[in-house]
């Protein structure tokens, strides 16, 4: 391989590698290999040939019971090689026999020693000179039957391929897809999920391994030319350690060598391109791969950094700066919250323009009305059946019912003409129903100013969770002491319409002719008449109540719930802190809260960090 593109790809490989010496991999996905394939399929042979080095432990059955994050660091000096696990950072490997030991000793205290699966990682670093600048996830083969014996579920299958599909989903995540050259890849569900997962192969790599122990007369060549499965990125072959070489402790370098000698001697694959046959090959082909796949995230994963800096950013101006110590500088700190949420509050409710909450994606777009808007949608859908042409409200009541009315009315007028009694009758009872419809009105504005009110407090006092639960019932009982006085001033006005009827209104006094019923007949009956009057003069005097109810008590509601509430709040709220210490001596942050503070703090440095790289 060229130096000059050797050197452009560990220039990317170690820029995402000090993407993960930040942290950055807790938050946002960075590019990797995962090795997929069915139990013994010489997954963990393979990863020691890239490696250069023996540290996988060995057995029979299943051996990787939880999966292996292996971070391989190519290191220019000569060096012993050493590695450091993630859960004992304090401890330096040396000997890598203790280094496959110590893998054991952490699968047994997840998974336990009877052969369970379990998909909490392990995560290992290597320095060597030997291996190249790769980031490998070795994960646990897919398994078709549990063990006799072993705490392993019936659903063992169902379970490692759901993990492995848990891993190589991500489209940053490269497939290492192993299979061995005994088993026709068709059967493979390794090949199948991968497949599944990388439709356009644009992210899959084939291993076919243990090709030195296929049949006599048989050979992997159709294979590792692509003519069998198709994979877009191919096919490499390879020869690992047999098991007796494992036995007989022959060293992973010397069974490289073994490799090289197996597939240069070989007549069936004398005619396969030597770039797809061996170790050697496969590590280029997977740094070269890796090295693209980076090329091609790397825009997003500037453009995720940026965006979660900015997150932290904001969150960390929401939390707000470090609690004080001092008392008067705590009281000050209260009142400037209190003057955020009554700020808000009345933007709110107002509809003006708040820039802390002026980022509106497409699907907030969509969503109904807010703040004052929303309350005046509530008015117009007040009362407004009865607003229409068409709706009579004496159609509540039969001609009999009319004549009933004037009847238990009439007393000592002259018949024929309708009492003003009669009149009361039939139109109180209706007046007396809008009462709820009111109210219902004004308990669904209480309730979503009281919402309202209850979301902008948990944001200002994020930080004061034990302060909040006061602060919010303060609040609800201004806006509960306005509704009071609100509805009082609404029944008081249905009221005065019941108990006091009058009119200006110039269409009804001008129309009063209209009112009686005519007949051209010779015949008329004037108990006929008498009803056809008394049902229009109280259709026609409730329209112009509804319309002129309809005009008033949103005007009611809006002045003494609606503007009182937020005229009032700030002041009342203050009061209420001036008398009350307890709120002062509460205010302290959680240590959940300051861990998070403390988390945010750091992750934005790392983010502010790699934005500059």
């Amino acid at each position: 391989m060229k130096s000059g593109l050797w050197d452009n790809m560990r220039k990317m490989v170690t820029l995402i590698d000090d993407l993960r010496d930040c942290g950055v991999q807790d938050y946002i996905k960075l590019p990797r290999i995962c090795v997929v394939g069915m139990q013994s399929a010489g997954k963990s042979s393979l990863l020691e040939n890239i490696c250069g080095l023996d540290f996988l432990p060995r057995g029979d059955g299943v051996v990787t019971r939880r999966p292996l994050k292996l971070r391989l660091v190519h290191i220019q000096e000569r060096l012993q090689p050493w590695a450091i696990f993630k859960e004992v950072p304090e401890k330096k490997f040396t000997d890598f026999t203790k280094v496959r030991e110590e893998i054991d000793r952490l699968t047994d205290a997840k998974a336990g020693q009877k052969k369970n699966i379990l998909p909490d990682p392990i995560e290992l670093t290597i320095w060597s000179p030997d291996c190249p600048d790769l980031t490998i996830i070795d994960l646990p083969g897919i398994t078709l039957i549990p063990l006799r014996d072993s705490d392993q579920p019936d659903n063992i299958e169902e379970i490692t391929l759901n993990m492995c599909k848990r891993y190589c989903e991500d489209e940053r995540t490269i497939i290492l897809c192993v299979m061995p050259a005994s088993q026709d890849i068709t059967t493979q569900r390794s090949l199948k999920l991968a497949r599944q997962l990388d439709p356009d192969g644009m992210r899959t790599i084939g291993v076919i391994t243990k090709i030195d122990i296929m049949g006599e007369g048989s050979d992997a060549s159709k294979v590792l030319l692509n003519e069998e499965v198709k994979l877009r990125l191919g096919y490499i072959g390879v020869k690992n350690r047999s098991q007796q070489d494992i036995i007989n402790k022959v060293p992973v370098q010397k069974a490289l060598r073994q490799e090289e000698d197996y597939f240069a001697n070989d007549p069936r694959y004398a005619g396969i391109p030597q770039d797809i046959l061996g170790t050697r090959a496969l590590t280029e082909k997977l740094t070269t791969v890796l090295y693209q796949h980076i090329r091609k995230c790397l825009p997003d994963i500037i453009k995720e950094i940026d965006t979660k800096a900015d997150e932290c950013e904001d969150k960390l101006k929401l939390l707000g700066t470090e609690l004080p110590r001092d008392q008067k500088d705590k009281v000050q700190l209260v009142f400037n919250l209190l003057q955020d949420y009554t700020d808000g509050f009345k933007n709110t409710m107002d509809g003006k323009y708040d820039k802390n909450e002026a980022t509106i994606t497409d699907e907030e777009k969509k969503i109904e009305l807010t703040g004052g808007a929303k309350i005046k949608q509530m008015f117009n859908e007040l009362y407004q059946e009865y607003a229409d042409e068409k709706y009579h409200v004496t159609d509540c009541y039969l001609d009999k019912d009319i004549e009933l009315a004037d009847q238990l009315h009439q007393g000592d007028s002259i018949p024929g003409f309708p009492s003003f009694d009669s009149f009361l009758y039939l139109i109180v009872p209706q007046v007396q129903a809008l009462i709820r419809p009111a109210q219902d009105v004004l308990d669904q504005i209480f309730q979503y100013m009281d919402e309202i009110s209850q979301q902008i407090l948990r944001k200002v006092f994020t930080r004061f969770p034990s302060v909040l639960d006061e602060i919010s019932e303060m609040s609800r009982k201004v806006i509960e002491s306005q509704r009071a006085k609100a509805e009082q001033v609404v029944i008081n006005q249905i009221d005065a319409e019941m108990n006091y009827i009058y009119t200006n209104d110039e269409e009804y006094l001008t129309t009063k002719a209209d009112l009686v019923f005519k007949q051209n007949t010779k015949t008329v009956d004037p108990k006929k008449i008498l009803v056809r009057e008394l049902r229009n003069r109280v259709d026609l005097y409730y329209k112009i109540l509804i319309r002129n109810l309809r005009d008033s008590i949103p005007k009611y509601i809006g002045y003494y719930l609606v503007k009182q509430t937020l005229d009032k709040m700030q002041l009342v709220l203050y009061d209420q802190m001036n008398k009350s210490d307890n709120v002062f001596q509460m205010l302290e942050e959680v240590n959940t809260l300051l861990f998070i503070n403390s988390s945010l703090s750091t992750s934005s440095k790392k983010d502010n960090n790699n934005k500059k790289r």
